[in-house]
Formats: C-alpha cells, structure tokens, sequence
C-alpha cells in the first residue's frame, strides 16, 4: 500500500503530462495550477515518505514502514505521544504555508505545453512588437516600460525543445504591459498546430511504467509476507 501511495500520483502526472503533449494543438496552463499538478505528483513523498522517515527514529515505526503490515502502532508513542503530535503539527502547517505561497508566486508564469520552440519564440516577438512599448531584450530577460502608464516590468522566457514546452514569468502579471503581452502569445499560439513528436509518448511509457513496478512491486511484498 505505501508503494502505491508514493508513485502511484507520480505516474498519474507523467500520464497527464504525456497526454496533453500529445495534442494537435497547445495546451496553456495558469502557473499556479501547474504547481498543484507538481504538488498532487509529490503528495505521496509529503503525506508518507517524509513523515515516514521521521518516525522511523522509533525502533517500532520503523519496522512498520518497512513491512507495511498491520495497525498503525500509536500504542509506541504514549510516553512521548505530545511531542510527536506536536512534530506533525508543526510539519503539516508548514507544508501548507509552503504550498501557498508556491501556488501565490507561481500566478505570474503561464505555462505553454505541446508547442514547437521556434512558434513560441515567433508567437512571443509578434506579441513584443505589437504591444508598442518601449523593450529591451537581455538573453531570455525583457523589460517591458510603457511611458504613457509609467509602467516598469519585467518578462522572462524558457523554452523547453526536448519536451516541447516554455513558460513566461512576469514580476507583475496583473501590469496593463504584462497582461497585454500574455493574451497576445496566447491567443497566437491556441491558433497553431503540433507536429507529432516523442515526448508525450516518453513520458506516458514512463508514467505507465512506473505503475507497473509499483503495482508488480506491492503484490511482491504482499506476497512475500505472507
């Protein structure tokens, strides 16, 4: 069972992942939700893995995780059972505090899955020179002043050939600038087409075969402590 809790999500995001590479046209996602996609993918590793390994200081937890076998042993903790219940309080409210403000400062990237690298560099310099405002370019780096709004941004670009993927990070997404730039870039690039690559096939393979050795791997536990 904790096998499947800690990859099971992973394969679901890879699948996920693969199947909208797969696409004949790209796939725009708000940022903060990409990392909730991550997040769901990690929830395994938060929920049980790591507290997993922070119980396994106790001679009796540690057995447990290792087998996966029987009830949960609170019975172990009684000496101790407040300062644990105090560790896992403190832990799980971190884990939310992180988580959002991972998710709050992740609304300033828009993510483009499944689109070529060249027709998200050509959709974002169509948005650059139709937005009309004064922008210099340094590498990925763009700084974006509108003198008629005093408005002073920034925009940053990473492309991502082998999966087919790129993202735009403005320091100010709701700026008249920034949001300009963003629409313009996204509504080119919902009018392109994919060609068929491999990526998406790469990562469904890896998605399914995760699940497999996962689930392959549980029947052998179970099996073998019975």
């Amino acid at each position: 069972m904790i096998l499947l809790i800690l990859f099971l999500p992973v394969a679901i995001y890879l699948i996920w992942v693969g199947g909208i590479s797969r696409q004949s046209r790209p796939v725009i996602v708000n940022g903060s939700w990409d990392f909730v996609a991550l997040v769901f993918a990690a929830s395994g590793l938060i929920l049980v893995g790591i507290p997993a390994v922070i119980t396994s200081l106790n001679d009796t937890w540690r057995r447990y995780w290792l087998t996966g076998e029987g009830v949960i042993p609170l019975a172990s903790l009684e000496g101790s059972r407040w300062f644990w219940i105090s560790i896992w309080f403190f832990y799980f409210v971190m884990v939310v505090i992180l988580v959002s403000i991972f998710i709050y400062r992740r609304r300033c990237f828009t993510c483009f899955y499944n689109i070529d690298s060249n027709d998200f560099n050509q959709a974002i310099n169509d948005a650059i020179a139709d937005s009309r405002c004064d922008i210099r370019k340094f590498g990925n780096f763009y700084l974006l002043n509108d003198e008629t709004v005093a408005s002073k941004e920034t925009m940053e670009v990473e492309v991502f050939p082998l999966l087919r993927n790129g993202s735009i990070f403005f320091n100010q997404p709701e700026g008249l600038v920034s949001r300009q730039i963003n629409d313009s870039v996204s509504n080119s690039v919902q009018q392109m087409f994919t060609k068929d690559h491999w990526g998406g096939l790469i990562l469904i393979f890896l998605g399914f075969f995760i699940l497999f050795v996962t689930v392959i791997g549980q029947i052998a536990t179970a099996i073998l402590l019975h």
